[in-house]
């Protein structure tokens, strides 16, 4: 599995579905925000050991605002406490930066900076529908 480092910090990722958790937990990473449909067989049980969020969306619509927004400012608060944070969806470009841009925008970048941000982190080019929800 491939992890996409998206801050200079190191502390927001992105990538594709999840197949284990070994290389999430080399990276430091115990905050997991799960795009697709499904579980991930592979999130540790252990209480305390990992905050799993599913917020399942399609790739097709944008989702709930609200919603997205509360997922979106949870990311921001556990990135400003030092948290690593992991956005992944199936594919790990659209659902996954979608959000992190959101979280990118939470934390303080203007405009439509977090949208050029994730687009970077990506060596695929992301649809342009995550661009329109990060201003």
């Amino acid at each position: 599995m491939t992890l996409f480092q998206v801050d200079d910090a190191g502390l927001l990722f992105i990538s594709p579905a999840l197949e284990d958790w070994t290389s999430l937990a080399a990276h430091g990473i115990d905050a997991v925000i799960d795009l697709e449909g499904g579980l991930d067989d592979c999130i540790p049980t252990k209480p305390g050991s990992c905050l799993y969020i599913y917020f399942p969306i399609f790739d097709e619509d944008l989702p709930d605002a609200a919603r997205l927004d509360a997922v979106a400012l949870l990311g921001a608060h556990l990135v400003r406490s030092g948290r690593r944070v992991l956005s992944h969806c199936g594919m790990g470009f659209n659902r996954s930066a979608l959000v992190a841009g959101r979280i990118l925008h939470q934390l303080g970048m203007p405009g439509s900076l977090p949208s050029s941000v994730c687009a970077t982190a990506v060596p695929v080019r992301f649809s342009t529908r995550c661009s329109r929800i990060t201003c």
